[in-house]
């Protein structure tokens, strides 16, 4: 084999291995790199019966920070989720994610939602300084069961 021919084997193979890492690399879902993830929004459980609509219930506690004033629900330097669920046709259920971006810059998030144990990730795209973005979506629930619903704020640059 000529010495030119072995060189580019040889380049060829070494990208081959930089390369790996890249390619068996994962976001599992998102659309950005984070740089905060937080827990937001009231936890909540919905209850579908084997007739009839869903049941939804949820409970907040507002607690007063030491100085006597409310404690702000801003995550990740000024982030507010606001998660809002509602009965749709059959067992399945709307749910509309907002987020109100109050900071002084632009962030690009999307929220994990554990849906009953199965994690949800939702893009909610770039959220200008001062602006809010929502997305809505539907989806199927199995009657006879409940579920449990969190979400987490995924926020990336």
């Amino acid at each position: 084999m000529p010495s030119a021919l072995r060189a580019q084997v040889a380049l060829i193979g070494l990208l081959a291995v930089l390369l790996i890492p890249i390619g068996t690399s994962s976001l599992r879902g998102l659309t950005h790199i984070l740089t905060c993830r937080e827990a937001s929004a009231t936890p909540f459980s919905i209850e579908v019966p084997e007739e009839g609509p869903p049941v939804i219930s949820s409970s907040t506690v507002i607690e007063r920070d030491p100085s006597g004033g409310i404690a702000s629900d801003e995550v990740c330097g000024g982030l507010v989720l606001d998660l809002v669920m509602g009965p749709s046709e059959g067992a399945r259920a709307e749910m509309t994610l907002r987020i109100r971006n109050s900071s002084d810059y632009g962030w690009r998030g999307s929220v994990q939602l554990d849906l009953g144990g199965t994690d949800i990730p939702i893009d909610i795209g770039q959220i200008p300084a001062g602006g809010t973005a929502e997305d809505t979506f539907r989806v199927n629930l199995d009657r006879g069961r409940r579920y449990e619903i969190q979400g987490n704020l995924l926020v990336g640059p």
